[in-house]
């Protein structure tokens, strides 16, 4: 399925919105339907260009990892 797409200034103006939320760029995506990936594409393509100052995330929010961490790859001794 294809996404509608978006100018750079549509673009600038949800990054911005993003960053002054208070929620984490992953929280805000969730909330807004973006998919993280591009919004990141986004940002990276806009600091590229230079014509925008964007600031930087504003960090994880309330994500905490999981307690338990559960390794996949068995250890094989030989």
């Amino acid at each position: 399925m294809q996404t509608e797409r978006r100018t750079a200034d549509e673009q600038y103006r949800l990054i911005m919105e993003c960053r002054s939320s208070g929620l984490s760029d992953f929280q805000w995506c969730n909330e807004h339907g973006i998919k993280p990936g591009t919004f990141y594409n986004w940002v990276k393509r806009l600091r590229k260009k230079s014509c925008y100052d964007i600031p930087p995330a504003t960090g994880r929010g309330g994500y905490k990892p999981s307690e338990q961490l559960f390794c996949t790859k068995r250890h094989h001794s030989f």
